[in-house]
């Protein structure tokens, strides 16, 4: 099948406009947030998380989860993420949130 030269282009803009969106989605929320810790606005907006996060930061770093699990326990609610990789600095696998109160207290992968 040919393709010509203006489907090529649309696509090719549609790539980038698709890059651009994740960069500017995490600036904005960094913007958005000026309360954040220096290092907390720094790994949202290279797409990195650590512990200590909010799950709202984590959404902004990595994106929605594939999967969610809430537990009410005594110690408070824990909500349990998963992202199949490749996400952040993993390359395989899946990655496992564990967050305590709505902060990211274990990562498992």
């Amino acid at each position: 099948m040919k393709m010509n030269r203006t489907t090529i282009i649309l696509t090719t803009l549609l790539i980038l406009a698709g890059c651009a969106t994740t960069a500017q989605r995490r600036q904005n929320y960094v913007n958005d947030h000026p309360d954040l810790s220096p290092a907390i606005a720094e790994a949202v907006i290279e797409g990195k998380i650590m512990e200590g996060m909010t799950t709202e930061d984590v959404r902004a770093a990595w994106g929605e989860p594939e999967r969610e699990t809430l537990a009410v326990t005594d110690g408070g609610d824990q909500e349990t993420w998963s992202y199949s990789t490749p996400v952040g600095r993993f390359n395989d696998g899946t990655v496992i949130l564990i967050f305590t109160n709505q902060k990211l207290v274990k990562l498992i992968n």
